[in-house]
């Protein structure tokens, strides 16, 4: 029976299909990745789209890590087989087909997964993000600006104008601005960048 199942190279076939699975596998993951972010595109909130791209490539980064290691598993534990049925048998031992492809299937796998990494393809997330987070910032500046009322702003203006004063009474780098045609500049342009 095991002669038979050595004849018949069963085991280096189970090898070849644990690869072609892993390889097939990798295909699918990258391909749902691509139509993520396809849909991804169609949505118009920032912050949404950043989250599902960025939840979506955590998972499938883990499901790509897994069609790499559990054929590579699969195919060390055939080609430790083959080892450990021909070590009973009075032959030369594995075939050097088996230990070709024990090896190359793993390593090929691992190749065709740094081609398809879609954890490089980070571009998207990164642009994504930082249109989520200057939008963020630009509702947050609306709201500063929107919720100081003109009262405050004039205490702030106010403020600052006095210790500008008190600055320039200690000879510091203000002392020229006392006149009050500077006063008066000063208190437009501390005013615009308020704005």
């Amino acid at each position: 029976m095991i002669d038979k199942l050595l004849d018949m190279q069963v085991l280096l076939y189970c090898m070849i299909m644990a690869g072609v699975l892993g390889a097939v596998g990798m295909f699918l993951v990258n391909r749902s990745y691509k139509q993520k972010v396809k849909v991804a595109q169609q949505i118009s909130q920032m912050k949404e789209k950043w989250l599902n791209l960025w939840k979506s490539r955590d998972t499938l980064l883990h499901r790509m890590n897994r069609w790499v290691w559990y054929p590579s598993l699969a195919c060390i534990f055939f080609l430790g087989l083959a080892v450990i049925l021909t070590s009973d048998g009075p032959g030369d031992g594995v075939s050097m087909k088996y230990l070709y492809t024990g090896l190359m299937v793993p390593v090929s796998l691992l190749l065709l997964r740094q081609a398809l990494d879609i954890s490089y393809r980070g571009e998207l997330l990164v642009d994504s993000m930082a249109d989520c987070m200057n939008v963020a910032k630009d509702a947050m500046e609306e709201k500063q600006v929107d919720s100081v009322p003109p009262r405050a702003r004039e205490e702030m203006v106010d403020h600052i104008v006095r210790s500008i004063k008190e600055c320039a009474a200690t000879k510091g780098r203000f002392s020229q601005m006392l006149s009050p045609e500077e006063e008066a500049i000063m208190r437009e342009v501390i005013k615009e960048f308020m704005e």
